[in-house]
């Protein structure tokens, strides 16, 4: 088994997390030591990965990158980023870094070559759309074409195979520099086919199970993600439907969604993510603040790899707002892991993050078991993930009332316990620190489930046959 088949992740953005500097790529700090912190903040959430970024040298908000050869000055050195990565392994942790590889920022050294050569520049072919006859908002003597209208970001040739080439290596550079196991590919679906199958062939290379994830907008998820090009896609089409099904009390935008996914991608774990750094906040977009614990249940017991955002796994989810940088996408700042010491113990929604990261490297089912759906209607929602004689069965209520359930099973059962109830060893390794002793119990007569559900309500219950 690779590692990503069992990966539950812990993203962080980092410039955002400690509070840089948005604006001076010139700034100098030293963060890794709380990002420390954090990590093993993510071990004990049950989380095995983390995936991290922007990381590297950009003259703004992260992703203009200057130099891919450099870890930002912001966040601290190269040394103590190598250090870093280091001891997340040494804790049981993955670590995945950022790459945007489609733009860079203004100060990178062949636009700064650019700049000053013109027409004489030997990099000139790296960039879109390049116009001598025109100028720029900045006075350069020739316009360029920008990434998503954010004049900062230049927008690079990725079919110039000197570009090509220098983008591998810097691959290479961060596997043998950092020894990180995996990179996340920004705007992936802007790229060429070959580009990704070219990438995928190298990266194995040098470590063979370097992973690839991609951040896809058009939805050709066969396309991107198959044994020869990506590993790995988010599931931007999931994370729609779970906020939309819960604020119009639709269950079967979920089923339709897994349906649909199932027939374009069979066998392919998607990364399952409800919030990150480009997307709003649970707390900001659900009508019932309720169901946030509904879709979390959701996140980490659908067939995928779960992964979840600093920050998320506490109530008290709103974030500072940090200060839009110009022509750049806005940040927000988690609070400080020191204001949630006592989350572990009192916040019910970090003690559900923390639980269902252990169940999933506790029961093999989650990670590989089969999905079933067993009972659907616009307020309910009942499926099991089954592995031999073994499950775990989601049920699931969004609706304003209590309702009683009793589902046929597929097989006879001779234990039904409620993994909800089950107590949480923060110190202990995640899949030790799961005890099931105290768990209720279920009692099953003729193949058949009875599941009380209280309002906005869910349970997760493991079987044996």
């Amino acid at each position: 088994m690779a590692w990503y088949d069992g990966a539950v992740f812990y993203q962080i953005h980092p410039l955002s997390l400690c509070g840089c500097e948005q604006e001076s790529a010139e700034t100098e700090g030293s963060h890794f030591a709380e990002l420390a912190e954090w990590a093993v903040h993510a071990k004990k959430m049950g989380c095995n990965a983390i995936y991290i970024g922007p990381v590297f040298k950009a003259d703004t908000h992260g992703n203009g990158i200057i130099d891919y050869h450099k870890v930002d000055s912001r966040l601290g050195t190269n040394q103590e980023f190598k250090i870093w990565v280091a001891k997340c392994h040494s804790i049981g942790l993955r670590v995945v870094a950022d790459a945007v590889f489609n733009h860079v920022g203004r100060g990178f050294f062949a636009f700064q070559n650019l700049k000053r050569n013109k027409k004489a520049s030997p990099y000139k072919e790296w960039f879109c759309n390049l116009n001598f006859s025109s100028d720029s908002d900045y006075g350069d003597g020739f316009s360029y074409e920008s990434w998503g209208g954010y004049k900062r970001l230049v927008k690079l040739n990725i079919q110039n195979p000197w570009l090509v080439d220098y983008h591998f290596d810097t691959v290479r550079f961060w596997i043998n520099e950092f020894d990180i196991d995996g990179i996340r590919i920004d705007a992936v679906d802007e790229w060429d086919y070959d580009f990704i199958k070219d990438l995928r062939k190298a990266v194995t290379q040098v470590k063979p199970d370097f992973w690839l994830l991609g951040e896809l907008t058009d939805g050709a998820y066969p396309i991107w993600v198959n044994d020869k090009m990506l590993h790995c896609a988010a599931n931007n089409e999931l994370q729609r439907q779970l906020i939309l099904a819960h604020n119009q009390g639709c269950y079967p935008l979920i089923s339709n969604s897994i349906h649909n996914m199932s027939i374009q991608c069979p066998f392919v774990k998607l990364y399952t993510f409800v919030a990150n750094h480009d997307v709003s906040y649970l707390s900001e977009k659900l009508n019932n603040l309720r169901h946030k614990q509904l879709i979390t249940i959701l996140q980490y017991t659908l067939y995928g790899i779960p992964a979840l955002y600093c920050g998320c796994e506490f109530t008290a989810d709103k974030h500072t707002a940090v200060p839009e940088a110009e022509n750049a996408p806005p940040a927000r700042q988690p609070p400080k892991l020191a204001d949630h010491q006592n989350a572990y113990r009192q916040d019910e929604i970090t003690r559900l993050h923390g639980l269902l990261g252990r169940a999933n490297q506790k029961f093999p089912e989650l990670l590989f078991g089969h999905y079933q759906e067993l009972a659907v209607s616009e307020q309910q929602f009942v499926f099991a993930r089954i592995l031999r004689k073994k499950a775990v069965v989601v049920a699931l209520n969004c609706g304003g009332s209590p309702v009683q359930l009793e589902i046929q099973l597929p097989w006879d059962v001779t234990e039904a316990i409620d993994v909800l109830d089950a107590e949480i060893d923060w110190e202990e390794e995640p899949r030790a620190g799961l005890d099931l002793s105290g768990c209720s119990k279920f009692t099953v007569k003729d193949q058949v489930l009875p599941i009380a559900l209280e309002a906005n309500s869910g349970k997760l219950i493991r079987l044996t046959g």
